[in-house]
């Protein structure tokens, strides 16, 4: 049956649409009075607490004397919505279709009173969920051992418990014509930009999908239709992370299913920062900030170097390596950038080869394959050793970047690298790292230079970029990201 949203609140349409639906509860209750009165209870079976039902709606219906004493439904509807008849503190009234619809669908309970062809919804939602647990990606030795899980009420209760504040802003609204997942906008009203959460608003409610099944329906609606591998909004699956960027006057999305948050703004340099770096002492975490730079730079230009060196530039190593390099490569029939491309891409297939795989099998297959078969491909003469140093080296330095979004960026920007130097040495490397410079300045993330504060001038914060200076030196947010509230702390 196909039920028109905008009309008007009647329980015999909900029974008749629902009428195949086993786990959908649309039951009539008597009130035992003189008045013979009779309201519908509507509700999903295993989206409600049976138990906080039976007690707090249930049961007041059955034995309040203030509710047999009404003689109409309105007078009902007055003594259970204002006066208190049922024994529950999260009620809202419900005027059209669509919205008990929605709401019921989302685990509320509604009570129907057909004669006023309204309904009062009690918030008794339940769901089966795992509990807080420590992050997957992003844990740390020093820092807090919570994550966000798949509830968004749960997450939002993980940021609210951490920012107190009046002006904490937890907007939550319906995304999805079909699956109407809860999407939550989180902001701090006194120091975010207003003109920016209006336009994420907007793009939220205009998004005209079905289903949002996965975090990229989301992702890919709200970001600009730019054509880039570079990650443009942050996800992190930690409260804390979270509220220390809203606190900084970000935005962030939370979204019903999904276990993280999405954090934008986003620039460059957040995808950089790791939880770690504010756990431990200024000077250890600005070094291992400092080699996390670096090894980027080493995930992405190492291969192609090695083939620009070896195919066009043998000048340009030291002679007794170029020796040793030739020796190991004497018996190979491959050219150096058939070798390295060609572990690059069996090194790609190890890895999606252990993501699919049950976690046992694929850390046994790992080995497994990163070991012996690559010992078995060096001692047939296939690969030289030389070039599975240089491969090695390169995926263990992109396991280094803290975001995953960026490190899949880069391993395939690496392969173009690759290609490039084996066709034009170092000429073709130096055409793709203008070419990545020139892409990277041309980005922005809602009106945001993605390379801030690195190219833009009229921000001078640059305590929390390829150095994590001391906490007190934390005195100002960024300028345009936070107009109006710019101090985070006074220095006494």
């Amino acid at each position: 049956m196909v039920i028109n949203m905008s009309q008007v609140i009647n329980s015999a349409t909900i029974k008749e649409m629902f009428n195949n639906s086993t786990d959908i509860l649309v039951r009539p209750i008597h009130i035992k009075s003189d008045y013979n009165l009779t309201l519908t209870v509507f509700c999903v079976d295993g989206l409600v607490n049976s138990q906080v039902f039976d007690l707090t709606i249930i049961k007041p219906l059955a034995t309040e004397e203030g509710a047999k004493q009404c003689p109409t439904q309105a007078a009902l509807f007055e003594y259970f919505y204002n006066n208190g008849g049922t024994y529950h503190a999260f009620a809202s009234e419900a005027s059209d279709m669509d919205s008990l619809l929605t709401s019921v669908m989302s685990g509320m309970v509604a009570l129907i009173f057909d004669d006023l062809q309204k309904a009062i919804l009690y918030d008794v939602r339940t769901f089966d969920k795992r509990s807080v647990s420590e992050p997957a990606e992003e844990g740390v030795m020093k820092g807090a051992k919570d994550s966000f899980i798949e509830v968004l009420r749960t997450n939002t209760a993980l940021i609210r418990r951490r920012i107190r504040s009046p002006y904490l802003v937890i907007e939550q609204m319906y995304v999805g014509k079909q699956s109407k997942t809860d999407v939550a906008l989180v902001y701090l009203s006194t120091i975010c930009d207003l003109t920016l959460v209006d336009k994420i608003r907007k793009q939220l409610q205009s998004i005209d999908i079905d289903n949002i099944a996965a975090a990229s329906f989301i992702e890919e609606y709200i970001v600009p239709p730019k054509q880039t591998l570079m990650p443009q909004i942050m996800y992190t699956q930690r409260p804390d992370r979270c509220c220390s960027n809203l606190t900084d006057g970000r935005i962030a999305i939370v979204v019903d299913g999904i276990p993280f948050v999405y954090v934008l703004p986003c620039q460059l340099p957040m995808l950089l920062q790791s939880p770690e770096d504010y756990s431990e002492n200024f000077m250890a975490s600005s070094a291992f900030r400092l080699l996390r730079y670096i090894t980027v730079l080493l995930s992405l230009l190492l291969p192609a170097f090695y083939i620009a060196i070896t195919t066009f530039h043998n000048q340009l190593l030291p002679v007794q390596m170029i020796l040793s390099i030739q020796e190991a490569k004497a018996k190979v029939p491959f050219s150096s950038w058939i070798e390295v491309l060609g572990l690059l891409f069996s090194f790609e297939i190890l890895i999606e080869a252990g993501l699919r795989l049950p976690k046992p099998v694929g850390q046994a297959m790992s080995i497994v394959g990163g070991l012996v078969v690559g010992q078995a491909a060096v001692s047939a003469y296939i690969i030289s050793p030389v070039v599975v140093i240089v491969v090695a080296l390169t995926g263990i330095a992109g396991f280094t970047v803290p975001n995953q979004d960026l490190a899949i960026a880069l391993r395939i920007s690496r392969f173009v690298l690759g290609i490039l130097a084996a066709f034009a040495g170092f000429f073709g490397v130096m055409i793709g790292i203008i070419f990545i410079c020139l892409h990277l300045c041309s980005l922005d993330s809602f009106g945001f230079a993605y390379l801030t504060p690195f190219v833009d001038t009229h921000e001078k914060v640059l305590q929390d970029t390829f150095f994590r200076y001391p906490i007190k030196d934390f005195e100002l947010r960024p300028k345009k990201i936070a107009k109006k509230n710019r101090r985070k702390q006074k220095i006494r």
